[in-house]
């Protein structure tokens, strides 16, 4: 979930979640939560970021989606932050303070019904901050509590800026990314308060991390991280 602000970054690379969790650990006692994390290539890649008023974390994780986990931390005022499927397990983060409503979470087994799903939360005033897939099931995760304007647009095969520029209209930013049939399914909001995006793609993680330098000095954050047909995409946002 892009937060609505960003004070300072850092990623976190591990091959092995219990080591990411480690590393969380240590961070979360700096003030650095995560707000994006893919799994790709052998190696979790794990946004964390600070000064985002955000207050208290959990991670939760099972093989199928821990549905009852979840519940118990809504009830102490967290909300789903991100999700993913690793291959193995399900893994959600869910987080304080967000600024979050009324979230809703779903999933269904066939893309029709899932952007039934998705369209009936957009008629009900919510928008999507987080979607995923795994295991032949699609996550959907919405909410109420911030007045973005959504749309969303399918690219089949590969992406490029230029793709993205064209996409850049009333000020909207990509705020999701993941692959489905194919091909990306990208969600565009309004009003997110960012309104510059850049764009790093590459399976050579060291090329994507003097991306991250460059763009982080001309105050760039990572909003979205995934991993899409062998690359690595940073989306990069201020």
């Amino acid at each position: 979930m892009i937060p609505l602000r960003i004070g300072k970054q850092t990623v976190v690379s591990r091959p092995s979640w219990n080591e990411v969790v480690e590393r969380v650990k240590e961070l979360w006692n700096e003030d650095y939560y995560i707000t994006d994390f893919d799994y790709g290539d052998g190696v979790y890649r794990v946004v964390m970021s600070g000064g985002t008023g955000w207050n208290g974390q959990a991670i939760r994780y099972g093989k199928s989606f821990p549905e009852n986990e979840v519940d118990e931390l809504w009830e102490k005022g967290y909300n789903i932050t991100n999700v993913t499927f690793d291959g193995s397990d399900w893994i959600v983060i869910m987080t304080g303070n967000t600024g979050i409503s009324r979230q809703r979470w779903f999933t269904r087994g066939t893309w029709d019904s899932f952007k039934q799903a998705i369209d009936q939360g957009w008629e009900d005033g919510k928008v999507i901050t987080k979607i995923a897939y795994g295991n032949g099931v699609y996550c959907g995760v919405m909410c109420s509590g911030f007045n973005w304007s959504q749309g969303w647009k399918y690219i089949p095969g590969e992406i490029t800026q230029q793709d993205l520029n064209e996409l850049y209209t009333d000020d909207k930013i990509v705020t999701e990314a993941f692959e489905v049939n194919g091909g990306l399914f990208l969600v565009l909001s309004g009003n997110t308060g960012y309104t510059g995006q850049r764009m790093s793609q590459s399976p050579n993680w060291d090329w994507i991390s003097q991306k991250l330098t460059e763009y982080w000095n001309d105050s760039y954050n990572v909003t979205t991280i995934g991993y899409y047909k062998g690359e690595w995409i940073l989306l990069m946002s201020r």
